[in-house]
This record gives structure tokens, C-alpha cells and sequence, in this order.
């Protein structure tokens, strides 16, 4: 079989994240090591796994006055006129030269 790629991998672990999330519990692993007895004895990790109920998770809203938002919107309205005119320069310049 061979081996996983790097994205596998990651498909793999964002599975596990939304089944986890699905779930509605966390999942802990604990690994307890055994010593082998004796040499010819191969080493076998048992696992603990306990659940505990996720904690909520608080949505904060954000609230924006309409004075901020005018201004928002003036920058943004700003930045078009500045990015048109860079581009026209540009294919002026491209014209005159080119």
C-alpha cells in the first residue's frame, strides 16, 4: 500500500477535526506504555480514550455605527479613484512608449 501524501494527511486530520466538532465531544488519547517482559515480546500501546463535552463557544457581534461605515466607505471609494487612475497612467504610459 503506499505511503500518504502530505495533503492525505491533511484531509485526514480535518476529518477527524469535523467529526470531533460533529460529535459534540472532545476526544482525549492517553497512551500507556507496557515494558516488554521479555525480548522476544513485541511492544503493543494501549489507549485510553475518554470523552468530555466541548465547551460553548460565545459569538461576539460587532456592532458598526453608520458614521464608520461612511467612512469605510469613503476610503474605499478613495482607493478606486487612486487604482483607476495608477491603471489609465499605466496604459498611457504603455502607449506613449510602447
Amino acid at each position: 500500500m503506499p505511503k500518504k501524501t502530505k495533503r492525505e494527511k491533511i484531509i485526514a486530520e480535518y476529518r477527524r477535526k469535523i467529526q470531533i466538532v460533529s460529535d459534540g465531544t472532545e476526544i482525549s488519547k492517553t497512551v500507556q506504555e507496557k515494558s516488554p517482559v521479555e525480548s522476544h515480546t513485541h511492544y503493543t500501546p494501549t489507549f485510553t480514550i475518554s470523552r468530555a463535552p466541548l465547551q460553548a463557544v460565545r459569538n461576539d457581534t460587532i456592532s458598526i455605527d453608520p458614521n464608520e461605515f461612511s467612512a469605510i466607505k469613503k476610503d474605499l471609494a478613495k482607493t478606486l479613484i487612486l487604482t483607476c487612475c495608477m491603471i489609465i497612467g499605466q496604459i498611457a504610459v504603455w502607449r506613449i512608449l510602447g
